[in-house]
């Protein structure tokens, strides 16, 4: 499952633009959701192939009506049965999903909070209800050049998560080396 952002303009707003009775403009999030196949495939010399492969799907998927279509239908639900329906229908969507992936940008310089800086930003879900069976949910944040992963397991299912932990490590570096020779090779 991907969660993609359906505003149509992304970012920080001008609050006085939100203020105003503004139809273009709303508050909160639109979030629709993606349904992806993971396929597993051995290495086949090109780590990146998959990674193309994925993106190609992902990208026909984003322009297709289906994440327009879960956010209507999430909306409607809201609308028309309240929200205990939407949040009976968030659980069955959540709890049915083995795995789900965030990826957010984050500010590419760094910020300060009250002048302390800050060296990370973290983005996290907790409070999956325990009956839920989604075993794995992956966040990765980019903030000021960095990429920062986090990993959370159902440790019934995955019993060592440093191991996959290590794995994803691996396929990245794999992936940034095919990169940087493919780069290499074209100059």
């Amino acid at each position: 499952m991907a969660m993609v952002n359906l505003r149509e303009q992304p970012g920080l707003q001008e609050l006085s633009n939100l203020m105003k009775d503004n139809p273009g403009l709303r508050w909160g999030n639109k979030v629709g959701i993606l349904l992806l196949p993971v396929h597993y495939h051995r290495s086949c010399g090109d780590p990146l192939e998959y990674l193309r492969k994925a993106k190609s799907m992902i990208d026909r998927k984003k322009k297709s009506l289906e994440a327009h279509f879960s956010y209507k239908i999430g909306e409607m639900v809201m609308s028309y049965l309240g929200a205990r329906a939407a949040t009976l229908l968030n659980y069955r969507i959540f709890c049915n999903t083995t795995f789900s992936i965030s990826n957010m940008f984050g500010p590419h310089e760094e910020i300060a909070a009250v002048g302390n800086p800050i060296t990370y930003i973290r983005v996290n879900v907790s409070g999956l209800p325990t009956r839920c069976m989604q075993a794995l949910t992956l966040h990765m944040m980019s903030y000021a050049g960095r990429a920062d992963m986090q990993i959370q397991v159902a440790k019934d299912i995955i019993p060592d998560p440093e191991f996959l932990a290590k794995c994803f490590e691996e396929a990245l570096l794999q992936m940034k080396a095919a990169v940087s020779t493919a780069l290499n090779s074209k100059k």
